[in-house]
């Protein structure tokens, strides 16, 4: 716990980043709140993280296969939201791709382009047309041999999500600030020294100190995917860590992408979603679903700066740099 004049931070480590809630200094449940928080958001790594060996979604891949699996509410009602914004993006974001993650090395390692046969069996075993979820059994069952659920690019906001939830039914938290590492963060309420919301800086993927937008979150949450510093080499190739589920290969063309949702499950996704579909497509998705916002970096080219574009978010919520 951090204190200043004007704010009160609380930060603990889980789902492999720095999990921090930033409160008015004056708040009064800070603690109680902070850690309600932080504990919830263990209890659900606990359970949909796949590098936990007695996680639900753990189990899930590996008897999903054989028959079907029931799961409870809360993964049921998370998987039809990540099957819902498969469709809704062309299959740009899809959580049945672990397969895929694995054939690159993106799950434990080694990092490594793989041969075409490789490749081939990890798309045929991935895709979330290939789950079914029965709504009346509450049931998840595999339909392809080798499929794996990973919720790695929703699982952090869906915990933003479901701990600030928490805190403001329970501790009446009205203006609070959470974020996971810096790809995911939601802000409820606004601070006290600035009415339009929590203001938060997108980072340029090229330079690190140095933003490319102003964002302002008021009931509002932002994700951000990029692949700009996150990629290795293999046979002379660069390859980004962002695969795109619908061709197998890691995705090109953006720098980074950002989304702006009024939920951090969502607005995590989108990012990733984003990033896959490239400029015009996201461009048609914001103008499809209102409220629904994106900031987006093109890559740097020998002789070309990158270039940084918004869609379906106003000058009150966004400033470019």
């Amino acid at each position: 716990l951090q204190r200043s004049n004007s704010y009160a931070r609380i930060s603990r480590r889980a789902m492999a980043c720095e999990f921090t809630l930033f409160f008015p200094a004056k708040y009064p449940s800070l603690v109680e709140a902070g850690c309600a928080a932080l504990d919830e958001i263990q209890r659900l790594e606990s359970k949909l993280s796949v590098y936990r060996e007695d996680s639900e979604v753990t189990y899930v891949n590996r008897h999903a296969f054989d028959g079907a699996v029931a799961v409870d509410d809360e993964l049921f009602a998370l998987l039809n939201k990540a099957a819902r914004i498969t469709q809704e993006t062309g299959n740009a974001f899809d959580v049945a791709a672990g397969a895929l993650i694995k054939a690159w090395g993106f799950f434990r390692g080694p990092r490594r382009a793989p041969v075409e046969s490789q490749l081939s069996a990890a798309m045929a075993s991935s895709g979330i047309s290939h789950v079914k979820l029965d709504a009346g059994s509450r049931t998840v069952r595999f339909l392809r041999d080798g499929l794996e659920i990973n919720l790695g690019s929703i699982g952090k906001g869906y915990a933003i999500d479901r701990a600030l939830e928490l805190i403001g039914k329970t501790y009446n938290a009205r203006s609070v600030l959470m974020h996971g590492g810096q790809s995911s963060l939601k802000g409820i309420g606004a601070p006290p020294d600035e009415p339009r919301g929590w203001k938060i800086e997108i980072g340029d993927p090229y330079r690190s100190r140095a933003p490319v937008a102003s964002v302002w979150l008021k009931n509002r949450a932002l994700g951000t995917s990029s692949a700009a510093n996150q990629w290795f080499v293999d046979r002379g190739q660069q390859y980004g860590h962002i695969v795109d589920p619908r061709t197998g290969w890691p995705a090109k063309g953006l720098a980074s992408a950002s989304a702006i949702a009024s939920s951090a499950a969502d607005a995590d996704s989108l990012s990733t979603a984003f990033f896959v579909m490239g400029i015009d497509a996201t461009k048609q998705y914001c103008e499809q679903h209102p409220g629904i916002g994106a900031v987006l970096v093109t890559q740097r080219k020998a002789k070309q700066q990158p270039q940084v574009i918004a869609f379906g978010i106003g000058p009150e919520e966004v400033e470019l740099h």
